[in-house]
């Protein structure tokens, strides 16, 4: 049985997705965690994504990489996608790969849902 990833709820039209591991570093833990992102687009009143990392520490490549296909996989459905709650430590990640140019990173949920309207 595959662990839920990430923990889903719906604020008005606003879908929202906080990822449930501290580390997202092993491989098999990334593919679980993009596979359930990917398939909150099967729903078509998902059109409004924040993806919340208040409880992410470590964020590897790879994760990365899942958030890349996801960002494409969004554009593709004409929907929206905003980050948030991301480490000091992993904003530094995203800066040196300058992927803060390519996300919408807002500092919390309340923000991430402003950001949409």
């Amino acid at each position: 049985m595959v662990k839920e990833r990430i923990e889903v709820k719906k604020i008005a039209d606003v879908t929202i997705a906080t990822c449930n591991d501290m580390k997202l570093n092993d491989d098999l833990v990334i593919q679980e965690w993009g596979d359930q992102l990917l398939e909150l687009l099967d729903d078509v009143s998902c059109r409004k994504l924040v993806v919340d990392f208040s409880k992410v520490l470590f964020m590897s490549s790879s994760a990365l990489r899942a958030l890349i296909t996801l960002n494409k996989k969004i554009k593709e459905a004409k929907s929206a996608l905003v980050l948030c709650a991301i480490d000091d430590n992993i904003m530094e990640a995203f800066r040196i790969t300058r992927l803060d140019n390519v996300f919408t990173i807002k500092r919390d949920q309340d923000e991430s849902i402003r950001s949409f309207q």
